[in-house]
């Protein structure tokens, strides 16, 4: 009789503690604004992994003093690509951060982060902060991880994605 109550604690004990760590592991997911205020990025689960995409681009368009890298007017495009055959991808709905792994405490690591500003791909690690509300994003040469930049990132909040200089995958094109 007490082996058997003792036998159930544990397994109400192992089946909260997973179902918490499986919470933990989504803490991160969201959209997010990076420092820049120019583009709404959203971490998502692709399949056992962790990834990012733009969802919002604000401003969606060349302008006329950047006609050398784009057509005026039209949405913006992966141009710094280093493979030919990915420039004319649009930026918005982009899938550029790939493949991290949930590491524990907030922290995801292993993965790597595409930089459609320069056209290169880095290694990476973001941290979830105060409770998923910010990310601490850090993009590092893979050859030497020492050398990198840290971003923060804070989870959206009530910010008007209405607004028209605002481009959304989620908006409805009027």
């Amino acid at each position: 009789m007490n082996l058997r109550i003792v036998l159930s604690v544990w397994a109400v004990v192992l089946l909260s503690s997973t179902t918490l760590l499986a919470q933990d592991a989504n803490v991160a997911l969201g959209r997010y604004l990076p420092p820049e205020k120019d583009s709404v990025i959203e971490i998502f689960k692709c399949g056992d992994k962790y990834c990012g995409k733009t969802v919002c681009i604000k401003d969606n368009a060349y302008p006329e003093k950047e006609k050398d890298k784009g057509i005026p007017g039209t949405p913006y495009l992966d141009h710094n690509n280093e493979d030919p055959k990915l420039r004319t991808r649009p930026n918005l709905g982009m899938v550029f951060i790939t493949g991290f792994d949930y590491a524990g405490e907030g922290v995801y690591k292993n993965g790597r982060i595409y930089n459609p500003r320069d056209g290169k791909t880095y290694c990476g690690k973001f941290t979830a902060l105060d409770g998923g509300n910010r990310l601490d994003l850090k993009g590092t040469l893979c050859s030497i991880t020492f050398i990198g930049k840290t971003n923060n990132w804070v989870k959206l909040g009530s910010m008007n994605l209405d607004d028209p200089k605002w481009d959304c995958t989620f908006k409805t094109k009027k």
